[in-house]
């Protein structure tokens, strides 16, 4: 099938799945879903961009759902598509790895708290 007929909630699943086959590498605490600093640092570069991709394909599916159901999303979900919309994914990791090399005291930061303090309120 032709990628250009297949509906764009298809692709969004499709890229979160393959960032999910990578979580596990990524995420190496027993039993924990959540990645923090010492995963990210510990993570290669493709393992980080995986999990950026995937993260950025659950908020882009749950703003789509939202639209679709014509309900208010998620102001969270709204504020950091906002700030990584326009940025290279290259930067987004960039800027996460650079926040946890500047502050090693701090690894057990949950990546998205990384997300949220370091691309939402500073901004590009």
């Amino acid at each position: 099938r032709d990628r250009a007929m297949t509906p764009t909630w298809k692709r969004w699943l499709a890229a979160s799945c393959v960032a999910l086959a990578c979580a596990p590498a990524l995420a190496q605490k027993q039993g924990s879903i959540v990645v923090d600093g010492s995963d990210w640092i510990s993570a290669s570069a493709t393992e980080r961009r995986a999990y950026v991709v995937g993260a950025g394909n659950m908020i882009a599916a749950e703003l789509a759902y939202a639209k679709r159901r014509n309900v208010a999303p998620a102001p969270v979900s709204e504020q950091v598509n906002k700030a990584v919309s326009q940025m290279p994914l290259d930067e987004v990791e960039a800027r996460i790895t650079n926040w946890y090399n500047a502050h090693p005291g701090s690894l057990s930061t949950p990546v998205m708290g990384v997300v949220w303090r370091e691309l939402v309120k500073r901004g590009p």
